[in-house]
């Protein structure tokens, strides 16, 4: 599970992740959520969030940065944004791409 902060193991599914393991999926989530403190969904959330704002830091739209981050589009990064913190990306991301 080292390589899981790559491009393509944001988008992991459990059971994928599970059988590169050999463990089923259920029993990976119970001890990853056990060793990192988070459920497997939440940490991969957060990872795709983080590569979302990353792109959006280094100058991409939030189109771009959404399907970088595998989400399906602009409109669902932007809902995941809201419910992560509570406020709107296009109106907190304003002011942080890097020239």
């Amino acid at each position: 599970m080292a390589g899981l902060g790559t491009r393509q193991d944001a988008s992991m599914s459990a059971p994928r992740l599970a059988a590169s393991v050999g463990l089923s999926s259920s029993r990976m989530q119970h001890l990853f959520t056990r060793e990192v403190g988070v459920p497997f969904r939440r940490y991969r959330s957060w990872l795709r969030m983080r590569r979302a704002i990353d792109a959006v830091i280094r100058g991409e739209t939030l189109t771009v940065a959404a399907h970088d981050a595998a989400f399906a589009d602009q409109a669902h990064f932007a809902n995941a944004f809201r419910q992560t913190f509570g406020a709107p990306a296009s109106a907190s991301l304003v002011g942080i791409r890097r020239p």
